[in-house]
């Protein structure tokens, strides 16, 4: 009688922990489908960047009562692949007219700051396949900053620069979050920043395309891909989604704890850039 009791308790518990473990092995993923519907981004040969024509209107000394002299713009640490001519991009969607943004109050030039706020968020998700079921793994950026410089309120004369903490990733996982900061992915101990810089900002359906060179990892990519663009009492509001191939830039590995890892990975961002004080 004794033995028997053993063996129901064994065999209850053995049911439970394979429940148990089949249940956080689903579950600690999700079910995400953003990769179903995500366009991909297109890839460019890496293109010349060109920053916009500053004012030429002489400025009045630092110490001129309150006339600040301008501050140069920050120039990125991170090491960048020597660019080259420019070459003609892959579409990315058919191009027509973007819709009308509201002018700005007045010409020239003007800057807007990009940085962690209410709006602005700079997130991912990653995928991986287990038992043929496409799992989704989510997570975002903490720290980023940028500018972004319009002349004459035209978009295609912006340009824009963000620069991603990419020791601020940061997943719904701490395990996860360690593997991803660690040699085989981002590796931040040896390159803790991310830097995408615009080439070309142009009309397109629903809004425009940009294009630009991302880097990441040491590894330096011409990208191309969609996004809503609209001018704000508050600023400049962007927001975008798509995929890419994270091989691109050396990212990660095929397979993981015998799990297969997909090399497409969806970005998305919010971003509502504020005029520089």
């Amino acid at each position: 009688m004794k033995f028997i009791k053993i063996m129901l308790i064994f065999c209850l518990g053995a049911v439970a922990g394979l429940c148990g473990g089949g249940y956080l092995g689903y579950h600690v993923g999700s079910t995400n489908q953003a990769i179903k519907y995500a366009p991909a981004a297109g890839m460019v040969p890496v293109q010349e960047e060109r920053r916009p024509v500053r004012e030429t209107t002489p400025q009045a000394p630092a110490d001129a009562p309150g006339k600040p002299a301008t501050a140069e713009p920050a120039v990125s640490q991170m090491p960048v692949t020597e660019p080259v001519a420019a070459a003609p991009e892959t579409p990315v969607a058919e191009q027509a007219t973007a819709p009308e943004v509201a002018p700005a109050a007045t010409g020239g030039v003007e800057e807007f700051i990009i940085t962690p706020n209410d709006t602005s968020q700079i997130m991912w998700v990653g995928y991986k396949e287990v038992a043929t079921v496409q799992m989704s793994m989510e997570g975002g950026f903490a720290n980023f900053e940028g500018k972004l410089t319009v002349e004459d309120n035209d978009p295609a004369k912006s340009f824009v620069e963000v620069l991603v903490d990419m020791k601020s990733i940061f997943s719904s996982n701490s395990i996860l979050t360690t593997v991803l900061k660690s040699e085989a992915f981002f590796k931040t101990s040896e390159f803790p920043q991310a830097r995408f810089a615009s080439t070309k900002i142009e009309p397109a359906d629903n809004g425009y395309v940009i294009t630009g060179n991302f880097t990441m990892k040491g590894v330096t990519q011409g990208v191309q891909f969609p996004a809503v663009i609209e001018r704000r009492d508050t600023g400049v509001f962007a927001k975008a989604e798509f995929k890419v191939d994270r091989k691109m830039w050396d990212v990660g590995y095929d397979n993981y704890e015998d799990s297969l890892i997909l090399k497409d990975v969806v970005i998305s961002f919010e971003i509502l850039a504020e005029p520089a004080a």
